[in-house]
């Protein structure tokens, strides 16, 4: 008898960001305007807590409607949003195992929680080059929120590095697509610092 397929679930660290952004931004239409429901916006206003697990497609509209009405879909925004709120949520949430001196160290210890502690699908790796790294991700159900996802994970990334004394961070991304269901499949960002 073949295993029942275990249902998509995202951290809530991921998720207390978006939260904190779509509460304090209340004027705005937010079931009218995105695909959030009434339902999504009273869980969201009673609280997200960091260690409880959600449906992936309560993070996917989360994400999703931040991008497009605080974020106006520009990918910039996204960047900044990981930068900031996102860094700042993770390092918080989870300061003892994300604290390391060595950009390639933390990096491969966010490819180890990817599909583990944050997600309990798809997966993660890093592998580390003479300028960086190429950090990757697999989801055969494609990245959430897609290019709001990419850019605000980037975000993550280079204060991840700045943070660890990398300098001059760029980053590069990559994208595969599923010719079948024209999701992300993949996702590669080619990390270069000083």
């Amino acid at each position: 008898m073949a295993e029942a397929a275990k249902m998509p679930k995202v951290k809530g660290a991921l998720l207390v960001g978006l939260a904190m952004v779509i509460k304090a931004s209340r004027d705005l239409d937010w079931s009218g305007e995105t695909g959030l429901t009434p339902q999504d916006l009273d869980t969201i206003s009673k609280g997200i807590f960091a260690s409880q697990w959600y449906d992936r497609n309560l993070y996917e509209k989360m994400g999703a409607a931040v991008y497009k009405l605080i974020g106006k879909n520009q990918p910039e925004s996204a960047f900044m949003f990981g930068k900031g709120v996102m860094y700042d949520t993770l390092v918080k949430v989870y300061r003892g195992p994300l604290l390391s001196n060595d950009p390639r160290e933390i990096l491969t210890k966010f490819a180890l929680f990817y599909g583990t502690n944050w997600f309990n699908f798809g997966r993660a790796e890093f592998t580390p080059t003479p300028k960086g790294g190429i950090f990757h991700i697999h989801d055969p159900e494609g990245v959430p929120f897609e290019d709001g996802f990419g850019s605000m994970i980037s975000g993550v990334f280079s204060r991840l590095v700045s943070e660890t004394r990398g300098q001059n961070v760029k980053i590069e991304t990559e994208k595969k697509v599923s010719a079948g269901t024209r999701k992300t499949t993949e996702l590669i960002l080619n990390i270069t610092w000083d």
